[in-house]
């Protein structure tokens, strides 16, 4: 596999992860405004809990995409799953 073609994979894997995590803040930030009052009724507080586990989520995998690719092109390391 040539250089580019690595680099293109790491790529698109960040930019696939960015999206998942704009897409995840947006319904983190959706849940939150669906409470008007800003005191969530019961239930209220479990799905701001998931959706925030969830943002969380989407940006930890970002963080790994973004190391990987920046490993890659800094020192060259190929991670493994692609070697």
């Amino acid at each position: 596999m040539t250089r580019q073609e690595i680099c293109k994979i790491l790529h698109d894997d960040v930019v696939f992860l960015r999206i998942g995590l704009q897409r995840a803040t947006a319904r983190f930030n959706a849940t939150l405004n669906d409470i008007p009052s800003h005191l969530p009724h019961p239930d209220g507080g479990q799905r701001i809990r998931n959706a925030a586990i969830e943002n969380a989520a989407a940006l930890s995998k970002l963080r790994i995409a973004l190391r990987r690719e920046t490993d890659f092109i800094l020192r060259g390391t190929v991670p493994k799953d692609i070697q």
